[in-house]
């Protein structure tokens, strides 16, 4: 893990972070310590778009037990 730690932007080995990552395994949010409301409202604007996206790419059925998704 040590080897990802500097492109993750995971500086502080005393501070947990969050990572919001997307179908391809990209980071499309990062976040330490306390948020700001701004930082926040970004989190929730970026989970809304990735379970949108998610949403038009499965079928229109609810998902069972051992799909992939």
């Amino acid at each position: 893990m040590e080897y990802l730690r500097d492109p993750m932007g995971m500086t502080n080995s005393k501070v947990g972070y969050v990572y919001l990552i997307d179908e391809n395994l990209k980071i499309r949010w990062a976040g330490c310590a306390d948020a700001t409301e701004k930082e926040a409202q970004s989190l929730e604007t970026c989970t809304g778009v990735l379970l949108k996206r998610l949403e038009e790419k499965l079928p229109s059925r609810p998902l069972a037990r051992g799909d992939i998704v």
